[in-house]
């Protein structure tokens, strides 16, 4: 989120003295950033969120509280979206803000998953002082700044070269698993049709992301095009895994926590001694994936405001 979302951002809208200190630091790694948008009250409608930021002297009083914070609890700073003034539009009076995670007054609290994991987080933020200096943008007009970071989250990067090596393992397990008879998967005709559409999806989305960085590379933005690639990205992205739990058919079933990195802290209980991987190592995190990617299609705003966008932005509908 540093390199993808916070660095651009700070690159097209933040001062001459946030780049300098904060863009080295994101490179290096010094600084892992989280997000904080997402309130109890404002997910999907972001503008109804309601943590304040109160002008007192050169600093902000924070007060309220973000959910499903990614990576909440490893993060050693976030961007946060707060409401410094209520007016009648609620877009307006937003304020785009960057606060360190070690400052007083900030409380991080795990969100336990069903599967053990402990990716996100709910932050909690009680007379928090932050700097005006850490404001990107203007006070009272965060709203534009976050609407450009969007078209980052959503576009301005590549995911064809991810897809195309989770492509090539889809051939690999096909040709390595059988039908319990003898014969390949890879032999079936509709498997290598489905492999074949899938190539020809990648091949499809690597051509818009090659003119989306081509753009990027004379300075422009990602423009409406960034809810194409975040639209076909997601949408791939699912049919690649679901394939990948179809492939893996009985193996797709055991939960193995301790058999591959999984992207976050797992509570697993090892007293029982070593535990042994069960199937292939091409399906021991195939359904985890699988899982993990329906809620591709709903963060960074769901596939079907990104359709409406690109009816507006690009058709002219």
């Amino acid at each position: 989120m540093g390199i993808g979302m916070c660095g651009p951002v700070l690159i097209g809208h933040g001062t001459k003295a946030q780049k300098d200190h904060f863009l080295p630091r994101i490179l290096s790694g010094e600084d892992y950033w989280c997000q904080g948008y997402s309130e109890p009250d404002a997910g999907s409608d972001l503008a109804r969120l309601q943590m304040t930021a109160v002008e007192d002297g050169d600093d902000l009083i924070c007060n309220g509280r973000k959910i499903w914070t990614t990576h909440g609890h490893a993060a050693n700073w976030i961007f946060c979206l707060v409401r410094t003034a209520r007016e009648e539009i609620p877009q307006k009076g937003i304020t785009f803000l960057l606060i360190d995670m070690r400052t007083p007054g900030i409380e991080t609290r795990p969100i336990w998953f069903i599967s053990g994991e402990g990716v996100q987080s709910e932050i909690f933020f009680s007379d928090v002082r932050v700097p005006k200096a850490n404001v990107v943008g203007r006070i009272d007009d965060g709203w534009t700044v976050a609407k450009y970071l969007l078209l980052f989250e959503r576009g301005g990067s590549v995911a064809a070269p991810g897809l195309k090596a989770s492509h090539c393992r889809l051939i690999e397990t096909a040709r390595a698993t059988d039908d319990g008879n003898g014969h390949p998967l890879i032999s079936f005709p509709d498997v290598r049709a489905r492999l074949a559409q899938l190539a020809a999806e990648v091949a499809n989305l690597e051509a818009i992301e090659l003119r989306v960085m081509s753009a990027l590379s004379a300075g422009q933005g990602p423009g409406p095009e960034s809810s194409m690639q975040k639209t076909l990205n997601t949408e791939l992205s699912q049919k690649i895994t679901h394939m990948a739990m179809e492939l893996a058919g009985v193996y797709a079933a055991p939960f193995q926590p301790h058999a591959t990195e999984i992207g976050g802290r797992v509570q697993i209980d090892r007293a029982g001694g070593d535990h042994v991987a069960a199937g292939p190592a091409s399906a021991w995190s195939a359904t985890t994936r699988y899982f993990n990617d329906r809620a591709a299609s709903i963060y960074a705003g769901t596939n079907e405001i990104q359709r409406n966008i690109m009816a507006k932005a690009i058709l002219k509908i």
